[in-house]
C-alpha cells in the first residue's frame, strides 16, 4: 500500500488482481481471475447468488455480497435484462415474419391450385363454347309422322341377307317416305297423306309454338359438343319423337361427328321438359337443323 492510500481502496485493488474459486452444482471450480469472473457475469454463466472465495480460503460468500463485484454485477444484470428484451422482440418479429411467409405461401398454393383448375377447365370446357352460343342458329322445324322413321330404323337394325331385293326395295320406300314426310307440305291433323296414313290428332300449330319458344334452350347442348371441335362450321340435323302423352321419347342426331356423343342425351333431357300437348293417333316427329359456326 502506498503512502496516503485508503486501506479499503487498496483492498479492492488487491481483490481485483487476485484469483477466485467458485462453487457450482456441488463442484468447486477455478481458479479464475477477477476479469474472468466479470466476463461470466456479463455472459450470464455466473450471477449474484454464485458462492465465491479468494484462492486459499474456504469461506464462500454469494458474489453479490463482495464489494469488488457489486458495480459489475449491477451492469451485467442490466445488460442481461436488455438482451432479454431484445431477444423477445426479435422472436416476436420472427414469428410475424414466419406468419406472413406462411400466408403468402398458402395464398400462392391456393392460386396455383386455382390456376391448375382453371387451366383444366379451359382445356376441357373451352371458352369457344360460350362464344358459340352466338354462332348457333336453327332452321324452321319440319313436322311429320314418326312411323316411317321408326320402321326404317328397324330395318337397318337387321342386315339384308344375300342382297334380298324385296328388303332393299322396302327399305328404299321407307327412307323415301321419311324424306317426303319432312320435305313436302304435311296434311292437317286427322287428314290422310299420299300413302293413306293418317296424321292423327297432333296440332302442328301448337307444336311449332312450343318449339319456337324453347328451341334456344337446346343451344348449350349443341355448343358443348361443337366446342370440342374448334373452328367447326357445319349443320347438325336432329329429329325427335313426341309420344302420345306429349313427352319426347326419342332423339336422333344425324351427324357423323355427334351420333355417339353426349349430345343426344343432353338434347333428350332438355326436350323432355317441353310442354307438348297429349294427342291420339300416329306419333309426331319434329326435325330441327342447327347451324354452328361462321359460314355454316
Amino acid at each position: 500500500m502506498t503512502a496516503g492510500q485508503n486501506p479499503a481502496t487498496a483492498g479492492k485493488n488487491r481483490a481485483r488482481q487476485g484469483q477466485w474459486l467458485f462453487r457450482q452444482g456441488g463442484l468447486v471450480l477455478g481458479p479464475l481471475l477477477t476479469e474472468q469472473i466479470i466476463e461470466k457475469l456479463y455472459s450470464g454463466t455466473l450471477d449474484g447468488n454464485t458462492e465465491i472465495a479468494p484462492i486459499g480460503q474456504t469461506h464462500y460468500r454469494p458474489l453479490a455480497q463482495l464489494d469488488v463485484f457489486k458495480v459489475d454485477l449491477a451492469k451485467a444484470q442490466a445488460k442481461l435484462r436488455v438482451d432479454a428484451i431484445v431477444q423477445a422482440d426479435r422472436a416476436k418479429r420472427a414469428r410475424k415474419r414466419n406468419l406472413r411467409v406462411a400466408i403468402v405461401a398458402t395464398a400462392a398454393a391456393i392460386a396455383a391450385v386455382g390456376a391448375a383448375t382453371g387451366a383444366r377447365y379451359l382445356a376441357v370446357y373451352s371458352p369457344f363454347k360460350v362464344e358459340r352460343l352466338d354462332e348457333i342458329s336453327v332452321e324452321p322445324p319440319t313436322i311429320g309422322l314418326a312411323k316411317a322413321r321408326l320402321a326404317a330404323e328397324d330395318l337397318l337394325d337387321y342386315p339384308l341377307s344375300n342382297g334380298d331385293p324385296n328388303r332393299r326395295r322396302a327399305l328404299a320406300r321407307l327412307q323415301d317416305r321419311s324424306k317426303r314426310g319432312q320435305s313436302r307440305a304435311e296434311p292437317g291433323a286427322g287428314e290422310a297423306d299420299a300413302d293413306g296414313l293418317r296424321t292423327g290428332a297432333f296440332d302442328r300449330t301448337a307444336i311449332n309454338a312450343v318449339v319456337a319458344s324453347r328451341q334456344k334452350m337446346l343451344y348449350p347442348c349443341v355448343a358443348d359438343e361443337a366446342g370440342k371441335h374448334p373452328g367447326l362450321a357445319t349443320k347438325i340435323p336432329i329429329e325427335f319423337v313426341i309420344g302420345n302423352d306429349g313427352r319426347v321419347s326419342k332423339v336422333w342426331v344425324d351427324h357423323s361427328l355427334f351420333k355417339d356423343t353426349a349430345l343426344g342425351d343432353c338434347l333428350l333431357k332438355e326436350l323432355q321438359k317441353w310442354p307438348f300437348r297429349a294427342y291420339e293417333g300416329e306419333r309426331a316427329t319434329v326435325g330441327l337443323s342447327f347451324r354452328v359456326g361462321r359460314g355454316s
